[in-house]
């Protein structure tokens, strides 16, 4: 068809229609199903080739206008199907058509087809025709049942353990590979066991669900009821690992399948590291690399491949033909060449069918020469290889002018050359020798001695402290001893490296070699190998070394020594929000007030991160307490980084010697914990070592271990306290608050243990288990909101969205009825990843709130990048309003904020009347606090309900 010309759009739209119908005729004719429509009075008005094909039609009696009765009678004619059944099933199909019913059948062909026909009533009258050959597909499902028999049939000789139950929980048959499997005895596992005997016995064979039994056996019947087919994990008795996979059955059975995967984790894990190896290895390798499949299609390359070629990642993307990306290449500029592309590929072709691996040399763009090799592999396929050979080409090039010249080789040797005879005189040398020396080219050459070359340079002061006839008789000293490596230090601070090899006709070859680089290379090493490579500053090696060295000072000849160590506040804010680079940058800008503030006779060092230390020897704790205070003042004004300005500190923590130990590793230990006393006032600050602070750190342990246990010991439990509007005084919802009772501890404070469970990362599944709980509780109220407070730690970790997603459906509560409270300390720690998890929270339908508002930075720029719905007011300051002038405004400001933006506020902490008129006046939206209800259990939140509607009708 040709494009008419934009002078003649009439022609166009005159043969459009005509067009359009024989585009829609050849489309219907490409078709794999076969299709007939026909009008409301059963005649044909429309059909394809593959429709006359499939039952071997005749385009002479199937044609436009013919009737669906000719066409069946035709097709009986054929022996597609009875001529008897013509009538049944015209007046059959025909009903249900009338009927406005689709349906679909299938047919056998006397040919042995099969054909599966769709028959569907059009919408503006009529109906049509769908035919599919659906032979293969029949003759799969025969084999599947044969197939099914054999499996039944296999049974008993599976190497997975198989265990299926009926509905009601009972076993109905278990293989003896499982039995085996987990050591269990026949006796007591056979049909008819309920799963909770089954799991009850299984675990009294020592094999470990990583739960208790009953918890184990709750969450597999939960996953029976939600037909949820995860894949388990247990550990057998004998510690290895069993994967159990279940298939639910469709009477409500389920069968589980057990393979003992232990050898298949190792590998996994080792196939993992080996990947990483081999992708590094890949993308560091000096040759471009591209692997094809069998059809010359890119399945994997690297980096080096790209930039030879000049091909971007989307040019390069697997898939992509080799004649594709040839073309790319040239049209990018990274080669020319008098053949086409096409040629180019042909080329290639032949290369791979004949299996030559020889390279091919290409003349790139850029002046330098690619050797290309294609070598097939086994399996189908080749690997193609891209080598970067200019300088190898040069070389050559060189080499063959110095077998043509072999003075000009010497001369262009890196290192000096010298060849004597067994004389000791010369036979040739190279100007490098001469030039390496200094010496003259008028006196040194062919023919003159050893003697007289060390009387020259003597001369010329290159040897200093020395005679020539010293010099001389120490070299012949050498020489005895046979092939020997000697180093020469020259006057000007350079040292030459002689290698001495004895010829086979008698004579020596020595070559010269500049090692001074190499000599200052492993001086770097060694400095290195106790030095931070970004700070220069000593590492934990060599501070550990100078502390050594400053007690054996202080034990024997007196004195004091400070140990400080130091960690950086909100390093990793800037770290993430600016990057590695601007992170290096504060650490070098750290390093240098530290040496700076320190002095000359301080030990400064990195011991890794963002952790320092610092060796003070001085009257302590003056000098220790004076520098800390200077470091507190300076590194909390950091220079701005990539234009922005960043807030930083730093956390000192002080051990003094001999106050405190003589022992490096115990300083040490002081001095950490002091450092982290330091944090605990609140970052910003430094602390000495006192005592009580390794009885606070075992307690702080203790606390820790018993937290560990807490959740799987269910010593947590929900309370709940009620939100009220201002305005109506109606109840809104409730606030879920975290509470412990430990068996001996009895109540644990939050503002203890909460803090313990966000450094240790414990809050995670804490927190889960918090959303999961109010999220059941709350769907069993009326329709009230519930609050959750999420810690910052929980945006850090992976998965927040799709388990708050989990809680709303598994507790069937709506998202509207879900609060979620971020404080500003995870909008702080990584602001931009934190507001998109936000926004993924919103788009749920949950309502997001800013907790504690006021108390921290209070940036502005969050409400501004986050619409929150609700601002809550921190309570410390609602319990100061009548003591404290700044209180008021700031409450009196957040409302009238909230008011501005449109954004709900809620006053916490009121207790009182006065507190409740005033945050009313103030503007406050809602309230929260012990005027309207304590935090109450679970079980009493229906009475809080109906006291605080009474309260409301009655207001």
């Amino acid at each position: 068809m040709t494009t008419p010309s934009k002078t003649e759009p009439r022609a166009s739209v005159q043969h459009g229609p005509e067009a359009l119908l024989a585009l829609s005729q050849l489309a219907l004719d490409r078709m794999e199903q076969g299709v007939c429509v026909y009008d409301s009075d059963n005649r044909i008005v429309l059909f394809n080739r593959r429709y006359l094909d499939l039952f071997n039609l005749s385009p002479d009696v199937v044609r436009v206008g013919a009737s669906y009765r000719e066409v069946l009678a035709h097709s009986a004619s054929l022996g597609n199907f009875p001529t008897s059944e013509v009538d049944n099933l015209y007046n059959e199909r025909i009903a249900l058509i009338e009927a406005g019913q689709a349906f679909s059948t299938e047919q056998r062909l006397s040919s042995g087809f099969v054909l599966a026909l769709d028959l569907k009533p059009l919408p503006e009258g009529g109906w049509m025709t769908i035919c599919d050959d659906v032979t293969r597909l029949d003759r799969l499902e025969a084999e599947l049942r044969v197939q099914t028999e054999r499996s039944q049939h296999a049974l008993t000789n599976m190497s997975h353990g198989l265990i299926m139950y009926d509905a009601e929980g009972s076993v109905v048959v278990c293989n003896e590979r499982f039995l085996r499997l987990y050591n269990l005895d026949p006796d007591i596992v056979k049909p008819g066991v309920s799963h909770s005997d089954v799991i009850a016995h299984w675990v009294s064979r020592g094999n470990l669900p990583g739960m208790p039994a009953k918890e184990f056996h709750d969450r597999r019947m939960n996953d029976v009821r939600s037909k949820s087919s995860d894949v388990v994990l247990v550990m057998r008795y004998d510690g290895r690992m069993v994967q159990a996979i279940s298939r639910f059955l469709p009477d409500g059975g389920w069968v589980t399948v057990h393979e003992d995967v232990t050898e298949r984790l190792r590998y996994e894990e080792a196939l993992k590291q080996q990947n990483f190896m081999l992708d590094a290895a890949l993308e560091n390798m000096a040759h471009g690399l591209a692997f094809y499949d069998g059809d010359m299609r890119l399945k994997v390359c690297n980096n080096r491949y790209r930039e030879i070629y000049r091909l971007s990642v989307e040019e390069a993307r697997p898939g992509t033909h080799l004649g594709e990306l040839i073309e790319r290449s040239m049209a990018n500029g990274a080669f020319a060449s008098e053949y086409s592309p096409q040629q180019i590929l042909e080329a290639a072709r032949a290369r791979i069918a004949s299996r030559d691996d020889s390279s091919m040399r290409r003349a790139m763009a850029n002046d330098t020469v690619v050797s290309v090799r294609y070598c097939t592999l086994p399996e189908g396929g080749f690997v193609a290889t891209y080598e970067d050979i200019t300088e190898r080409e040069r070389a050559v090039e060189e080499l063959s002018e110095q077998y043509r010249r072999f003075d000009a080789a010497l001369n262009n040797m890196s290192q000096g050359l010298c060849m004597f005879d067994s004389h000791l005189r010369v036979i040739v040398c190279n100007t490098r020798y001469i030039e390496m020396y200094g010496l003259s080219p008028d006196i040194v050459k062919p023919g003159i001695s050893m003697r007289e070359i060390m009387e020259h340079s003597c001369a010329l002061g290159i040897h200093p402290n020395t005679t020539a006839a010293a010099l001389y008789a120490d070299y012949l000293e050498r020489l005895r001893e046979g092939a020997h490596t000697l180093h020469r230090h020259l006057s000007d601070g350079r040292i030459i490296k002689l290698n001495h090899t004895r010829m086979s006709h008698g004579g020596w070859v020595v070559t010269y070699e500049d090692v001074t680089e190499r000599h200052k290379t492993q001086a770097r090493v060694a400095h290195m190998a106790r030095h931070d490579s970004l700070t220069d500053l000593p590492n934990r090696v060599l501070f550990r070394e100078k502390m050594s060295e400053g007690l054996s000072e202080v034990a024997t000849a007196g004195g004091a020594m400070a140990v400080l160590c130091l960690d950086l506040d909100n390093f990793k804010t800037v770290n993430d929000r600016l990057g590695h680079a601007a992170g290096d940058r504060l650490l070098r800008w750290v390093a240098a007030r530290l040496k700076e503030q320190a002095g000359e006779h301080a030990t400064v060092a990195r011991l890794g991160g963002d952790e320092f230390a610092l060796i003070q020897r001085g009257p302590q704790p003056e000098a220790a307490e004076r520098l800390a205070r200077r470091l507190i003042e300076i590194i909390g004004r950091p220079p701005p980084l990539e234009n922005q300005s960043i807030h930083v500190g730093v956390s000192i923590g002080i051990a003094l010697a001999p106050d405190h130990g003589l022992d490096t590793d115990e300083l040490m230990k002081c001095a950490d914990l002091a450092l982290y006393g330091a944090k605990a006032k609140g970052r910003g600050a430094y602390q000495i070592f006192e005592p009580a602070m390794e009885e606070e750190a075992r307690a702080r342990h203790a606390l820790e271990a018993n937290l560990r246990g807490a959740l799987e010991g269910r010593e947590f439990h929900l309370m709940f306290q009620p939100q009220v509007r201002l305005d109506t005084s109606e109840l809104t919802g409730f606030e879920a608050l975290l509470r412990w009772k430990h068996p001996s501890r009895g109540m644990v404070s939050p503002a203890e243990f909460i803090p313990i469970a966000e450094e240790t990362g414990l809050i995670v599944p804490i927190g889960e288990w918090v959303l999961r709980t109010a999220c059941a509780t709350a769907a069993g109220w009326p329709d009230m909101s519930i609050a959750v407070n999420l810690s910052p730690v929980q945006f850090r970790a992976r998965g927040l969205v799709a388990m708050v997603t989990s809680a709303l459906a598994e507790a069937g509560l709506a998202p509207h009825r879900l609060e979620l409270e971020v404080t500003e300390t995870a909008l702080l720690d990584d602001s931009e990843a934190t507001i998109e998890i936000l926004h993924q929270l919103r788009a749920l339908g949950v309502r997001v709130s800013l907790d504690d508002f006021g108390v921290g930075y209070s940036s502005l720029s969050y409400l501004r990048k986050f619409p929150f719905d609700r601002i809550k007011i921190d309570r410390s300051f609602v319990g100061t309003l009548g003591e404290c002038p700044e209180s008021i405004a700031i409450v009196r400001t957040i409302a009238s904020l909230g008011a501005v933006l449109g954004v709900e506020t809620t006053a916490e902490g009121v207790e009182t009347s006065d507190q409740l008129d005033f945050v009313r006046e103030c503007g406050c939206t809602a309230v929260q606090g012990f005027y309207f209800g304590k935090p109450c259990p679970a079980a009493e939140v229906g009475r809080a309900i109906e006291r605080l509607s009474a309260i409301r009708q009655v207001a």
